[in-house]
């Protein structure tokens, strides 16, 4: 801490800072800082207050004008409610039923293997990524050396752009 001549020279009050780091900050005892705004921001802000709060406040509804359901509507609607849920819980159970299926099929074609190296290196389980540059299945073949060239190119981009000062 850097001891402040002047604060001893006026009999241990301390002087008002004057670096640029302390500007604008608030001494003890003295309240808050007051901020200077532009009479132009004061005067925008006062006269689109209202549209300001009617923009972020939620948009009021009136519960009153709507009409209570009938006993009947609240039947119909429990009953849509209740066939959502089956037919929910009917394509849920339809889906664990595939996934099941594939893993019995699958444990019986390991199972099916000859014993011995084979079967064994089927039981391991894969835990390699896909390859970066993997095909994909296409409607049409690729074009030979296209893929090569793009990436070419892209190096001496990145390189240079020897490429792209022809």
């Amino acid at each position: 801490m850097r001891v402040d001549a002047r604060a001893y020279a006026s009999g241990g009050k301390k002087a008002a800072s004057k670096s640029r780091a302390n500007q604008g900050k608030r001494a003890k005892g003295k309240g808050p800082v007051a901020v200077a705004i532009s009479a132009n921001a004061e005067s925008t802000t006062k006269t689109n207050k209202e549209t300001y709060l009617s923009a972020i406040a939620p948009a009021a509804r009136v519960w009153e004008e709507e009409a209570p359901l009938s006993a009947e509507e609240l039947e119909a609607y429990a009953e849509k409610a209740k066939a959502y849920s089956r037919e929910k819980m009917r394509a849920d159970r339809a889906f664990q039923k595939d996934i099941n299926e594939k893993i019995r099929i699958k444990k019986a074609a390991i199972m099916a293997l000859p014993e011995g190296a084979v079967r064994d290196a089927a039981l391991v389980q894969d835990d390699d990524l896909f390859p970066l540059k993997r095909k994909l299945p296409s409607y049409t073949p690729a074009i030979p050396g296209y893929y090569e060239e793009k990436q070419r190119l892209a190096e001496e981009a990145v390189g240079g752009g020897a490429a792209f000062k022809r």
